[in-house]
C-alpha cells in the first residue's frame, strides 16, 4: 500500500507564457522528473504515472484508434520519465509555481482530488482533468504570471 506522501505528485512550473506552461512533475516512487512542454503532455505524464503505480486505479480503460500494444502503459511510462533522474527525493521549486496534486479517483474517464498551491497554502479540490487546469490558470492569473 502507498503512503500518503507516495500518492502525490509535485508539479513545478517552470515558464507560463500565455496559456502555455513549461516544467517538471515529480513522483517520489519513479525517483524521476518528467519534463513537459504543454499542458496535454502534462497530463498524459501523469496518466503515466498513475498508470505505474497503479494508484488511482482507473474505473474505466480509455479507447484509443488503432491497435493498443500490452506493453504501451509500460513503455510509455519508461518514455515519460526518461529525461533527468533526481538524486533527492524531490524536484525543486517551480521557478514560477509549484503544485501538490493529489488525484484520489479515476473516475468516468477523468481525475478527482485536491490540489495545493504552494506559494500561497491554498487547497481546492477538483471533480475533473479540466477542472484542475483551470485551477491552475487561475493561480496564473492571480499571481500575474
Amino acid at each position: 500500500m502507498l503512503e500518503a506522501a507516495q500518492k502525490r505528485i509535485r508539479i513545478c512550473i517552470d515558464r507560463w507564457d500565455r496559456s502555455r506552461l513549461e516544467g517538471r512533475a515529480y513522483h517520489p516512487i519513479l525517483r524521476q522528473e518528467a519534463h513537459f512542454s504543454d499542458i496535454n503532455q502534462l497530463c498524459t505524464n501523469l496518466e503515466k504515472v498513475f498508470d505505474a503505480v497503479k494508484y488511482p486505479a482507473a474505473a474505466t480503460q480509455c479507447r484509443v484508434f488503432g491497435k493498443k500494444s500490452e506493453d504501451a502503459g509500460k513503455n510509455g511510462v519508461k518514455q515519460a520519465m526518461t529525461q533527468e533522474k533526481t538524486a533527492n527525493t524531490t524536484c525543486a521549486a517551480g521557478k514560477k509555481a509549484t503544485f501538490i496534486v493529489q488525484v484520489m479517483y479515476r473516475q468516468n474517464a477523468t481525475w478527482q482530488g485536491q490540489v495545493v498551491w504552494s506559494e500561497k497554502n491554498e487547497t481546492r479540490q477538483f471533480r475533473s482533468a479540466l477542472e484542475l487546469i483551470k485551477l491552475i490558470d487561475s493561480a496564473a492569473e492571480e499571481s500575474g504570471l
